[in-house]
Parts: C-alpha cells; structure tokens; sequence
C-alpha cells in the first residue's frame, strides 16, 4: 500500500480525512426555504442578488445540460452551471426568508440567528468565504442577544467561522477564533472543568498541525499554545481521575510531540526564543496560557519523561488492553526514532511486538508492524486521527488503524490554496531496517517534463525517517515501498 503525501511551494500541504467537516452539520437546519420570488432587503443582501440576476435560471440551465449533441467538456459544464444556479437559488431563498422575518419579527429575533447560521453554511460550501464569514457573525450577534455572552448555543457559528478562516488561509484569525472557543467553554463550564478537556486537546492538536504544515519562526505561537493547553489538560485530568489514570495516556503522547516540535523549533531557529510575548499580544483569551515555556530548554528530556509515564500507566493499569500496551510501546518508539535514537527505538517496538503476541491478532500485528510506516505518527489521543503527511519542512505522518475519526477541521487548505494537486509524482523507496529510506527509484512524473518535480519528491523521501517493518519481532529491511507524492 502506498502512501499519498502532498507537496506544495515551500511546504507540502497535509492531507487530511475530513474533507466533509468544514461545515457544522449538527446545527444547520434541516431544509432550506420553500423557493419563492426573491424580495427586496436590507443592502447586506445585494451582493448575492447581483450574482443571482446575472446566472441562467435553473429550467435554462438543465435544459442546456440535457442537449443530446453536447460534447463532454460542454456537459461538464452545463453540470456545473446549473448546481451553481440552484446554490444561487437556495442563498436567494434563504436572504428572501431573512429579510421577511426581520421585517414580521424585528431584526433580533431567535429564528434569524438559525437562518443567517444556514445562510452561512451555504455560502461556505459555495466558496463565497467572505460573505460566509459576515453571516456567521451576524448569526452569532443575534444569538448572544438573546441567549447571552456567554452561551454555548454559538458555538457552531464561531466553528463555522473557524472553518471559513482556514480555508481562506488565515491561520492567525482561526487561532483567535479558536481561543474565543475555549473562552466560551471556560466561562460556561469553569477553568477546571472536565468538559473542557475535548477542546483543550482538539486546540492542541490543531495548532501542532498548524506548525507541523510550516513550521516558520513565527510559528512558535502555535507551539507555545499548544504548550499551555496540554499542561491544563494534564492538570484536569490528573485532578479528576487521579495521576494514574488510563485518560493521562494519550495527553502526554501529545505532550511529548510538543517537546519534539519544541526540540527543532531550537534548533532551526536558535535566535527566536527571546520573543514570548508573542502569545499574550495576539490571543487575549489566551492569558492564562503560560508564555515561559522557553526557560526549562531540554525539551528531549521532559518529551522522554512523557513517554516514560505514559509506558507505567500503561503497565500498572489492570484494565489497559495488550493493543493499548503496545500502542504506547509503539508511539514511544517513533518518538525515540525521531531523535535518531534507532538503538532505543527498535527496543520499545519490540516490545510492542512481544506485547501483541499475547493478543494472537495476526491482523493488528500487520497493521502495526508488518509495513514501514512514515513518522512522526499523527497527534493524536484517541479523539482523531489524520492522513499521510511530508511537508519539505516536516518529516511525515501516517494513519493507524486503530484511530477513531472525530469532526475537526483541518488545514489542509492553510499552505497554499485549495485547489487539488494537478502533478506528482510515484516513487519506489527501499527502507533499511532502520527505517532509513535507502534507494529511490522513480516510476512515474506527472506531467511528463515537468520542472524540478522529481528532484523535489526525491529530497522529501531522503529527509524522511520511517518505523520500519518487523517480521518474527525483527526489524527488517523493505524493497520497493510504494509512495506517491502530491505536487501542489
């Protein structure tokens, strides 16, 4: 099986599984407005108006699309022309709705929030971001007046928001939405509140993939963040379910993988320490997020300490599953092979081979262990789980089997934009049982001829390190791995 990784202009772009998660299905109403003549309004309106007064009407359109003479291209874009016209009739609908209700009921009517909110959403999936953006904030104005400041019912116009910000790249904005989030969640629930720790770990691992997709010096915020709320989650858990509890696990992996990225982040940029204000000037939410980081430097250390406690929890638990054991000893051993400690490492996947020996699931050691494996492994505790990943910047990601899929967005979309990848390139790479890719053989560019494409795939695998395969608790090496690489 091979592995699709994705490569932009100075980074290459993360491939994730939730494409379908941009918009907040929970909350969205279920059916539009019944179709009806579009009214006049307030001026927020008239952009949409103007776009729809210009597009064939629907009947045209389909009758265009029906034409038995057609060539392909031609159908394909009648196709296109009238899923746009019925997007443009349903937005008409929708502000066409708007306006009648504000005009029954006053402009801060609870039925408004719903149908901006819906009205927001589609014009997300039409890529009219911008127009998006003002929707969902107007959504929200309305709901905070009549639910309150404070309440969680707009939290699926600030998410919506947060989705509208990533897929237009803006990063910063997504992050401050972000906090604003967490903020909500803290005034609802309390600082130390358990049903604030989904968040505090979604927030971390966004903001780590946020660094792992570019990982510039001004990046460190993300990293600094990501800091705050894993050492807050840790001390909720820890309050809540004890310091030995099976939930401490997967949060100090996570915290472990901040220490890494904290550990190149030092040694990329070893003048970019001095700047810890960074956090506090950007997210006002933030505060309580500690900005000192910096002061205790030996990042492989306390990422080692992490690892260590997450094995004893581990193995002191009764209850704690040989796949749960091995996975540890699995996540342990890609975090050694990261920091080129291959000795250390092959020892915890060992370890983890023994461990799933005592399952007899041929299936899941094959999963694990029977195939290289690109790292650093995906962020993760349990609550997501992400596709392959190289960036020219990062080292790869990959997805295991036993990662349950939870609603996140992504940012995919925050590198370059969002167009799909129109070249690549299929490479066959052979891993020593080091996990050192060793040979390269290309098999195929697409476009044939195009410029540099080879070169720039080729060096993306030679800076890669990878858990090799095992077999009968052996590393072993691999011949001819297939992996195809995405050219933005």
């Amino acid at each position: 099986m091979g592995y699709p990784l994705k490569f932009t202009v100075g980074a290459l772009m993360l491939l994730l599984t939730f494409g379908n998660l941009l918009i907040a299905q929970a909350d969205t109403p279920a059916d539009p407005p019944e179709t009806g003549t579009v009214e006049q309004g307030t001026e927020q309106h008239k952009p949409a108006r103007q776009t729809i007064e210009s597009a064939p009407t629907q009947d045209e359109t389909v009758a265009l699309a029906e034409k038995p003479d057609l060539q392909p291209t031609e159908a394909a874009e009648a196709a296109e022309a009238a899923e746009a016209a019925e997007a443009a009739q349903i937005i008409a609908d929708y502000q066409s709705a708007i306006d009648r209700r504000e005009a029954l009921a006053g402009p801060f009517d609870p039925e408004l929030s719903e149908l901006t909110f819906a009205l927001g959403n589609t014009l997300q999936r039409q890529n009219r971001l911008e127009e998006a953006i003002q929707a969902f904030r107007h959504a929200m104005y309305v709901n905070r007046v009549n639910n309150g400041v404070y309440s969680l019912s707009q939290e699926p116009m600030l998410r919506g928001i947060i989705n509208t910000h990533i897929q237009l790249g803006f990063i910063t904005e997504a992050a401050e939405a972000y906090q604003k989030l967490l903020w909500l969640h803290r005034k609802t629930y309390g600082a130390d509140d358990p049903r604030t720790l989904p968040l505090l770990d979604e927030i971390g691992q966004w903001h780590l993939r946020a660094y792992n997709a570019r990982g510039r010096r001004d990046d460190i915020y993300h990293l600094n963040i990501a800091h705050g709320v894993y050492n807050q989650a840790l001390a909720i858990t820890a309050q809540q379910h004890g310091e030995d509890h099976l939930s401490m696990t997967g949060l100090l992996y996570n915290s472990a993988m901040t220490d890494y990225y904290l550990d190149r982040h030092q040694k990329k940029y070893a003048n970019s320490w001095e700047n810890t204000d960074l956090l506090s000037e950007r997210f006002q939410q933030a505060r309580w997020v500690a900005d000192d980081p910096f002061l205790s430097k030996n990042y492989f250390q306390n990422g080692r300490r992490a690892n260590a406690r997450m094995i004893d929890i581990l193995e002191q638990d009764p209850t704690a599953s040989a796949a749960a054991k091995a996975n540890g000893y699995i996540k342990t051993g890609d975090w050694l092979m990261l920091f080129n400690l291959t000795g250390p490492a092959i020892d915890a996947y060992q370890q983890a081979y023994r461990v799933l020996q005592q399952t007899n699931d041929t299936a899941l050691i094959t999963d694990l262990l029977g195939e290289p494996k690109m790292l650093p492994r995906p962020i993760d505790s349990g609550i997501m789980a992400i596709e392959p990943v190289v960036t020219d910047q990062t080292t790869p990601a990959e997805l295991s089997p036993e990662q349950p899929e939870t609603p996140m967005p992504d940012i995919t979309e925050a590198v370059t934009n969002p167009s799909t990848p129109e070249a690549y390139v299929m490479l066959a790479v052979d891993i020593s049982k080091k996990g050192q890719p060793r040979k390269i053989t290309t098999l195929s560019v697409y476009p044939e001829g195009g410029d540099g494409l080879e070169s720039r795939a080729r060096k993306t695998i030679i800076d890669t390190r990878f858990r090799p395969r095992f077999d009968n608790g052996q590393p072993v090496p691999t011949e001819a791995l297939p992996v195809k690489v995405l050219i933005q």
